[in-house]
């Protein structure tokens, strides 16, 4: 399978790889809810913080999405716009060390009580 070559916005060099990083965000959605948002990469300066970037789309397209949690990994291209670059099962997606992780399963507590699950 081929995939479509996208020029995405650059971020840093990794530390030690010096693998070009990207400025991208996973986003973690439980029961059709996005619970959580953090930088994919725990290097670079990401300037401004995600909550000021218009996540609506995502959002919309992660209803489509027929699973009970999962991760959308989202970027921003080099001509500034935004794309999802994959989707994942929540269970096996890892959290960046920068992820506030007691925030991160207190959302999906508050997510499941709004849904009655416990």
């Amino acid at each position: 399978m081929f995939r479509e070559f996208i020029a995405l916005e650059f971020l840093t060099d990794h530390a030690k790889s010096k693998m070009p990083l990207s400025k991208e965000f996973r986003l973690f959605f439980f029961m059709g809810e996005l619970v959580y948002v953090v930088n994919y990469w725990d290097e670079g300066d990401y300037g401004e913080a995600v909550e000021n970037y218009e996540l609506g789309p995502f959002i919309q397209v992660a209803k489509a999405i027929k699973s009970t949690f999962f991760t959308m990994d989202i970027a921003k291209t080099a001509d500034g716009a935004w794309v999802i670059i994959e989707l994942g099962d929540g269970q096996v997606s890892g959290l960046p060390d920068n992820a506030d992780i007691e925030r991160f399963y207190m959302n999906i507590k508050l997510a499941a009580q709004e849904r009655l699950l416990w």
